[in-house]
């Protein structure tokens, strides 16, 4: 019995598609949260001592928000990875870790436009 073209591509992006930019958005989410954490590491010390100004306190009004999608997409993505049984897409699981993350999320993203 051969199988219809449908259930060959749900087979194809299960199995060969889905685990490699699962990887992928792991591996750069990774790379921006290392990044935007060093920069904001660096415009901490350069505020703390006085140097260049008012731009250290600009950067990190500005890419507060970056930094958090960063980290969040970074920590639920090593979960998911860490969680999930060899190579098999769990979309409870994943779900089950997205969810909570992108409440967060959205509460840090109100938080931050809340009129002062």
């Amino acid at each position: 019995m051969r199988s219809s073209p449908i259930s060959r591509i749900r087979h194809l992006i299960r199995c060969d598609i889905l685990p490699a930019v699962i990887r992928t958005i792991h591996q750069l989410s990774a790379f921006f949260f290392y990044v935007l954490g060093a920069t904001f590491f660096i415009a901490y010390m350069l505020l703390a001592k006085s140097v260049l100004g008012v731009w250290p306190a600009w950067w990190m009004q500005v890419a507060d928000l970056p930094l958090v999608l960063t980290s969040l997409l970074y920590a639920g993505m090593s979960l998911y990875l860490s969680l999930r049984s060899s190579e098999r897409h769990s979309w409870r699981l994943a779900l089950s870790i997205g969810a909570p993350l992108i409440v967060f999320f959205v509460l840090l993203l109100v938080l931050n436009f809340w009129p002062k």
